[in-house]
């Protein structure tokens, strides 16, 4: 048997390597930039490391929205050149610059509308050509280019895309910080692209022609701001395209009424569809003219006063009229009972990019 000191002994180095063994712990957890619990600290005589009960949060992604203004309009007298005014020679509308990192950018299926986004590399601005991203797409802008470490970009120059005359709405940037980065989105979100006020005119006689109103494709090169002297091309080389124009609504702005049904005759001219010759795409100098007649029905205002009380009739267009494009062309709204003449048509436009 073992003296009463020899246990003792035995009991004190057990003490001491588990003491050891307690400080070489300690130690590799503080190399490690490990928490230390209140115990650990006060056995090491150190200040314990502080944590938040909640997990940390880490950001893949980031999501920048931005809400844009509506560029086109609805007016009386300018019609179809109901724009807003866009800068030349900048391919961005409303660009912001934003300085978060990331290897990839996607916007949101969510978003309203089309948007134009250029890289920056190395702090340094526009250091990319611009790149236009509908509701849906992701786009990885470098990869890894030669030479280079790394394929990432430290920040975005972006907003609407130059000649874009959509209805404007929320865009959701998505700025994706990880290199293997990915989703995968749906890419069919439909948008306003177009909107525009139409005086409907007398049938005898019509005008020569009609008025240039309906692109498809934008910028669109025959557009114009302004009337008169304010008049400006605001046209370009297009860049992006409606690739499923799904529909248009009209919004009948009379004010008193209609007693009884009118009949509207709806005239599109030079289509790209019917009406492009085959020589550089030019459109045929007798270029067919084509319509449909709509009729608007009885109706009365009610309610008494206020704002709701002036109320307009609506016909949703969806087939062969909805998916023409006039590039070189336009429509007209004809009156053919007598009671439309000079009376005003709002038109939106949506499609699928």
């Amino acid at each position: 048997m073992l003296s009463v000191g020899e246990q003792l002994a035995r009991m004190q180095a057990v003490e001491q390597r588990q003491a050891q063994a307690d400080a070489d712990e300690r130690a590799r957890r503080r190399a490690e930039g490990a928490p230390l619990s209140f115990a650990d600290a006060a056995k090491g005589g150190i200040a314990p490391t502080r944590t938040s009960i909640l997990p940390d949060v880490f950001a893949p992604a980031i999501a920048i929205p931005r809400t844009f203004v509506p560029q086109s309009y609805f007016d009386s007298t300018q019609l179809q050149r109901a724009l807003l005014q866009q800068p030349p020679g900048d391919p961005i509308v409303s660009a912001v610059e934003d300085q978060t990192p990331g290897y990839v950018v996607g916007l949101h299926p969510s978003s309203q509308t089309p948007i134009t986004v250029q890289f920056m590399v190395g702090g340094q601005p526009t250091s990319s050509p611009p790149h236009t991203l509908k509701p849906g797409e992701v786009f990885r802008p470098f990869g890894l280019p030669k030479g280079m470490k790394s394929g990432s970009f430290s920040g975005v120059r972006w907003g609407l895309p130059y000649g874009w005359l959509g209805g404007g709405g929320l865009a959701t940037l998505v700025v994706f910080q990880t290199p293997d980065a990915d989703v995968a989105w749906p890419g069919d979100a439909e948008v306003i692209f177009h909107r525009q006020r139409v005086q409907i005119v007398n049938s005898a006689p019509l005008p020569a022609n009609a008025p240039l109103n309906w692109p498809l494709k934008f910028p669109w090169p025959n557009a114009v701001f302004g009337n008169g002297a304010n008049a400006t091309p605001q046209g370009a080389a297009p860049t992006i395209a409606v690739t499923r124009p799904t529909r248009f609504i009209m919004r009948l702005r009379m004010l008193a009424g209609l007693a009884a049904p009118a009949d509207m005759r709806f005239i599109i001219q030079s289509t790209n569809d019917f009406d492009l010759g085959g020589i550089a795409g030019t459109t045929l100098s007798a270029a067919p003219v084509m319509f449909r007649d709509f009729t608007w029905g009885t109706y009365a205002n009610s309610g008494g006063v206020g704002n709701l009380s002036v109320q307009h009739p609506l016909i949703e267009v969806t087939g062969e009229l909805s998916r023409f494009e006039a590039e070189n062309g336009g429509i007209v709204l004809v009156d053919l009972t007598g009671t439309l003449v000079n009376q005003f048509v709002d038109i939106t436009r949506y499609g699928i990019l």
